[in-house]
């Protein structure tokens, strides 16, 4: 009877175990020659895809879980999008409101170096980036709705339990939603980096593709790493597109953000977030010609300026034709006049050289 019951135990504590160690497990990703790439955290997928710091794009195409690495084909230079605009200040948009939303799936989440543990419940130093963001963000001039609600433990279940709280920021009518991480890759090399002088972490963009907004997210990825590229080269580390939805079929402008590896010190990811706050805001905000820009309730102020000029230019010429035209039917100016009243009022359904009545 014991030995029954000592089986039981352990068949319940193995998915325990298992979702525990899942936590840490992390992949090397190598080239079809066998040259590293980067490392994943989690159990890559043939399929996915990768865009490097210098925008090297590679495909996975195979993956081998017993030597914990993954084959990638290299498919050239990822093809960005074109953010000139960055440069033109007139390009600004407005919009009648600036709002994204924030939350943190891996509620335990944290950074060895300050937190003391990778994983600290029920709330770990993830939500002091998350709440660093968005106090940046709001210095941008953005509103942020950010729920700061756990959804512990930290397991394959994690992202339906979170899913609620995505649901929940959508309906504001947010313009973008940002699920708020850190990496699991023990070298902390691999992110820590200098912006301006001081010292930060880099950020990975990470994009589901297993649901029906994963184009537009991608855009979206690429949007933010073009335009951070431009402001600070060496803010955003990569993208990850891998297998699984993250929730991200709830928006086309939404994005895994994982600031930092649990080796960093939660300072660096911190710091991290005002560098990034700037690019979304940018992204997002600060360009006609930009894929997230259309989103905008409004154009430019120069493209409104031009818009006007055309109508003024068409109309001047259709006045004009129309003066000749009366000129040349009536045989003289006022009669040609007397006719032009008359063609405006027709047109304008009585509304110009409308008489007052008594």
């Amino acid at each position: 009877m014991k030995k029954l019951l000592l089986a039981l135990l352990l068949c319940l504590l193995l998915p325990v175990a298992a979702h525990g160690e899942e936590q840490n497990v992390y992949y090397n990703i190598v080239s079809e020659t066998g040259a590293y790439i980067t490392h994943y955290t989690g159990v890559p997928e043939a399929g996915d895809e990768y865009i490097a710091h210098d925008n090297r794009h590679y495909v996975v195409t195979r993956v081998e879980e017993g030597a914990h690495t993954a084959w990638a084909q290299d498919r050239g230079v990822y093809r960005m999008p074109d953010v000139k605009w960055l440069q033109d200040d007139s390009q600004a948009v407005t919009a009648m409101r600036h709002a994204v939303a924030l939350y943190c799936t891996h509620s335990d989440e944290s950074y060895e170096p300050s937190d003391g543990d990778s994983s600290v419940t029920p709330r770990g130093g993830i939500y002091d980036v998350a709440e660093a963001l968005k106090s940046n963000l709001e210095g941008q001039g953005i509103t942020v709705y950010y729920d700061d609600s756990t959804h512990l433990p930290h397991d394959s279940g994690a992202y339906r339990r979170s899913r609620s709280t995505a649901e929940d920021l959508v309906k504001k009518g947010v313009d973008a939603i940002f699920d708020v991480h850190r990496d699991g890759i023990p070298d902390p090399d691999q992110y820590n980096t200098t912006i301006n002088g001081e010292d930060a972490s880099m950020v990975r963009l990470l994009v589901g593709r297993s649901n029906q907004n994963n184009a537009a997210n991608k855009a979206f990825a690429t949007e933010i790493k073009a335009v951070a590229d431009q402001m600070y080269p060496e803010l955003v580390r990569d993208i990850y597109i891998g297998k699984g939805s993250y929730n991200q079929d709830l928006s086309p402008h939404a994005v895994l953000l994982e600031f930092g590896t649990h080796t960093v010190t939660k300072e660096r990811a911190e710091q991290a977030t005002q560098y990034m706050a700037a690019a979304i805001q940018k992204a997002l905000y600060g360009g006609v010609s930009g894929a997230a820009g259309s989103g905008a309730s409004t154009v430019s102020s120069s493209s409104s300026r031009g818009v006007w000029t055309g109508i003024a230019s068409v109309l001047g010429v259709v006045i004009v034709g129309a003066v000749v035209f009366s000129l040349a039917s009536t045989g003289g100016v006022r009669p040609a006049m007397e006719k032009l009243k008359g063609g405006m009022h027709e047109m304008t359904g009585g509304l110009l050289n409308r008489k007052n009545k008594k």
